[in-house]
């Protein structure tokens, strides 16, 4: 071997040392493995904008909790869905031709169909006793605004009337933006009583003047109508728990394409429909015959209220309102006639007839006759004086048979 091939030998040996064995002051480091953890795919989220967020296919009706979950925007199940049950909306209070998409310009109906069950043994509505008059189920209603994802807050009282009558029948049909002079649906704040059975259910309730209204329909759009009708819960001794998950349940919901410019009329619609509520209530519980206590009058001896008087007073009165009179009388009564009401320093403000004025008039809205009660003061003039007498009311307002006065 070479001189030279020997260097180049050592060479190569010296470099392959230096890079496999550590030279003096270097450190060797080890890099500890780290286990990154597996990540999960999330699931796409849900769109906002689907333009029939009832079900994928627009031409099916809306349907019940128990037929399809896609009818509840929550995604959630509310108390115990009724086997079978499916509620439809339709532009027909018979709940006819049923869809799922509905403008503001529209009335809307509901049906709840119950798949051969009563609405009695659906709801469980033996448990409100044997000799019930009447019975009743809750009503609740939502209404979700464009792009609102809707989360599950049904429940609450809001008591809704069920004849005995509706209470065998398999089907209910209920109001929900109805034409406001056929308004059927009755709710309370009070379940046991049935003269509080006096609200209208469904849209119109959700607002009191066209402020709350803008609120409830800020702006134009696709809304939501999401309802659930539930009934009670019971243990076995039929007393109510108020166990919400073991509610019986249905639920649909609908599009509802609100437009501004419907929003005045939507707000007439709801007085009128309170009016048309409160008018049919009135004419069922109408006097048939005059009352009996009608035939009690009293005749005082004040001036004041002679016939000659107060006739003219009454007719002047409720001329206002274009009522025409037909009779009056002032109930039987003992003690003092005028009572003075004071303020809270002692001095007197008026002076009042403590016994009510009752008038029978007609009036030309609905052209019926009314029993209604009228008060009579005199405002305090100073000195222990008066000023002339003025009527007010007119409040107790009852229906009564036009035929019937006599």
């Amino acid at each position: 071997m070479t001189r030279s091939s020997s260097l180049i030998l050592i060479a190569v040996i010296a470099v392959t040392s230096f890079l496999t064995q550590p030279a003096m002051g270097q450190f060797t480091i080890t890099i500890p493995k780290v286990k990154v953890p597996k990540i999960p795919k999330k699931d796409a989220p849900a769109t906002t904008n689907n333009p029939d967020p009832v079900t994928s296919n627009s031409d099916s009706p809306a349907t019940s909790t128990s037929d399809s979950s896609s009818s509840q925007p929550s995604g959630t199940v509310r108390g115990i869905p009724i086997p079978g049950a499916r509620i439809t909306f339709a532009n027909n209070a018979d709940g006819s031709n049923p869809k799922t998409t509905f403008t503001s310009s529209e009335y809307i109906y509901g049906r709840l169909d119950l798949g051969g069950k009563t609405v009695y043994d659906a709801f469980g509505l033996k448990n409100q006793g044997s000799s019930a008059k009447f019975y009743y189920i809750n009503y609740d209603l939502q209404i979700w605004k464009p792009g609102e994802k809707p989360w599950d807050k049904w429940g609450g009282n809001s008591y809704t009337l069920i004849t005995k009558e509706d209470a065998q029948k398999t089907y209910w049909n209920f109001d929900v933006l109805p034409e406001p002079t056929k308004v059927s649906t009755r709710r309370s704040a009070i379940a046991d009583e049935l003269e509080y059975y006096n609200s209208g259910a469904g849209i119109y309730t959700q607002w009191y003047n066209a402020d709350s209204a803008r609120s409830t329909f800020p702006l134009s759009g696709t809304y939501t109508i999401d309802i659930t009708l539930f009934g009670n819960s019971y243990d076995d001794w039929g007393k109510p728990t108020g166990e919400s998950d073991k509610y019986p349940t249905a639920s649909a919901a609908f599009a509802f394409q609100f437009s501004g410019t419907d929003g005045q009329t939507l707000v007439a619609n709801s007085v009128k429909a309170r009016e048309s509520l409160t008018a049919a209530k009135n004419k069922q519980e109408m006097h048939r015959a005059m009352p009996d206590w009608w035939y009690k009058a009293w005749t005082p001896n004040d001036p004041k209220l002679a016939p000659a008087r107060l006739v003219p007073m009454i007719k002047g009165f409720i001329g206002q309102w274009n009522m025409t009179y037909m009779k009056h009388m002032i109930i039987n009564f003992t003690g003092p006639l005028w009572v003075i009401e004071k303020n809270d320093l002692g001095i007197p403000e008026y002076r009042m007839v403590k016994p009510y004025i009752y008038i029978i008039y007609k009036d030309p809205k609905d052209n019926s006759c009314q029993v209604g009660a009228l008060y009579m003061r005199e405002s305090y003039s100073g000195a222990g004086t008066y000023g002339a007498p003025y009527l007010g009311g007119i409040r107790d307002v009852q229906y009564i048979d036009c035929a019937a006065v006599k």
